[in-house]
């Protein structure tokens, strides 16, 4: 079914582009000799191999594609394969785009900032004890917003921020700050063209610069959780149907689009707020709680690339990142008996690699086992730019009170949340039956985890148990209690994904 979407789509949607690609001359494939690849060269090998039309010496050679001597229906069919698997990239133009380094429609100069991270992360505008909200949208590299004042330092982070015309904070260390001429409002136009492969859906919007945007799933209901924090789904259960992405300073927006090979995203509208100056894009799911993630970025011929993750349905030829606690000179929580944190955490992503990688996926690690291991908000940019289709972060939990037992897992994206719940109930179930230790389930929570903040992938971190109870270290520390931690993390996943 798959398949036959994929060249319905093809011939729907890149049919609209008289040339395809340009390719080199006597290209298999190039009936005419012009040097492009059009669906039309297709119609011309089908018509020969139906005896339709007499080839010249030239297209007889052309045509065929596999060198048998022969010209059928397969030689077609490779012709049009060649045109469904090109990157938009071939065929789509560079966009010229303005900046506030030179003149344009004023002279009246300003105070911008420019994302110089791969990923700048943002923060709510009223600063408060609960810095990051998932409401908050990184900005791709090259975003310029207004300054409206800073930097502030923070002093619990010991780092400096900056306000922004657009409602929000960043970091002074992921910005340059500049003096430049205000902008015009932007326009954007959404092209009519998507790339699909095996795990992702892309769309291309030319922007005339590259201006702030929030990206938000609606509708979700949230409670207020643990450590008094709002975000915590209601009932556990993700009920996003579409995803909004409002950009700022922006007039005009156009572009239509259908999604007939995505099994994620159904159609799109534009929808434009002529007080605020905002332009939004509402992008429909074909199933309301089905969002796995997604990933924005300015490609280098200037467009605005939003890739978004097609279902995780089986683990083969997914790609799943485990970040191991702590690692290097930060061992972690200790147990009081020389063991730490780092030590154990690495042990339990070992055997979850090995489950992983028995079911068929890729698995990446955070850090190795050495001395010297990225630091936090490092992994965080590393996930983003790695791109995997899911993230498990291990981790002990530890408390003052010996007592305290049991293991939790937490979440940051509303749609990572049903993975965090899998993973909760799953875990405790698993502990019990391989090593008969009752470990309570703590359950899933809302918390800004420097690792799970991200957009691209459901991502959670697991507290596997008290590393300060005795009970629970003495599972922690054997063989046993790794290889089913393990496996109750892997049998979350399973669940998650068969839900």
């Amino acid at each position: 079914m798959r398949i036959f979407k994929r060249l319905i789509s093809v011939l729907l949607v890149l049919s609209v582009f008289a040339c395809i690609t340009p390719v080199s001359a006597g290209v298999k494939g190039d009936m005419n000799g012009d040097g492009k690849l059009l669906i039309s060269d297709a119609r011309v090998v089908l018509k020969i191999a139906a005896g339709q039309k007499t080839p010249t010496v030239s297209q007889k050679t052309s045509a065929d594609m596999d060198g048998d001597g022969k010209i059928t229906v397969k030689d077609a069919q490779a012709v049009l394969k060649l045109c469904a698997d090109l990157d938009p990239e071939d065929y789509l133009g560079k966009v010229a785009q303005i900046t506030p380094y030179k003149k344009h429609s004023s002279s009246v100069k300003a105070k911008f900032c420019k994302v110089t991270s791969y990923c700048g992360e943002t923060l709510p505008d009223t600063y408060t004890a609960d810095k990051s909200s998932p409401f908050f949208t990184p900005l791709p590299e090259g975003t310029y917003d207004y300054v409206t004042s800073g930097p502030v330092r923070d002093a619990e982070s010991g780092k400096d921020f900056y306000y922004l015309k657009s409602g929000r904070r960043v970091y002074g260390h992921e910005v340059t700050v500049f003096t430049g001429y205000q902008m015009p409002y932007n326009k954007i136009e959404l092209k009519n063209t998507v790339k699909y492969d095996d795990t992702s859906t892309s769309i291309y919007l030319a922007l005339d610069w590259r201006v702030p945007f929030l990206a938000s799933v609606k509708p979700q209901e949230y409670v207020t959780g643990y450590n008094d924090r709002p975000y915590n789904i209601k009932d556990g259960k993700f009920t996003g149907s579409y995803m909004d992405i409002t950009f700022h300073y922006t007039t005009s927006a156009f572009g239509n689009i259908s999604f007939p090979e995505s099994d994620v995203i159904k159609n799109c509208v534009w929808f434009k707020n002529a007080d605020s100056k905002t332009a939004t894009l509402r992008i429909y799911f074909k199933n309301a709680g089905d969002f796995y993630g997604y990933t924005a970025y300015y490609n280098e011929n200037n467009y605005l690339v939003i890739s978004f993750k097609e279902p995780i349905t089986t683990l083969k030829g997914r790609v799943i990142e485990i970040d191991p606690g702590h690692g290097g000179n930060q061992p972690g929580a200790g147990s009081g008996t020389g063991v730490y944190e780092k030590d154990i955490t690495y042990k339990i992503a070992l055997q979850l690699k090995t489950y992983l990688e028995k079911a068929g996926a890729t698995v990446v690690f955070s850090r190795n086992n050495s001395s010297s291991v990225p630091e936090i908000e490092e992994r965080r940019i590393n996930t983003i730019e790695k791109n995997p289709d899911m993230l498990i972060s291990i981790h002990l939990d530890a408390s003052s009170a010996k007592s305290v037992s049991g293991s939790s897992v937490y979440y940051y994206k509303s749609y990572s949340g049903p993975l965090a719940y899998a993973i909760s109930t799953s875990l405790p179930t698993a502990v019990k039956n391989g090593t008969g230790h009752s470990m309570p389930d703590r359950g899933a929570h809302f918390y800004p985890f420097c690792v799970t903040r991200v957009e691209n992938c459901p991502a959670v971190l697991v507290e596997c148990g008290f590393i300060t109870n005795s009970g629970d270290f003495k599972m922690q520390n054997s063989a046993s209690g790794q290889k089913y931690i393990a496996k109750g993390i892997y049998d979350g996943i399973v669940k998650y994904m068969t839900a």
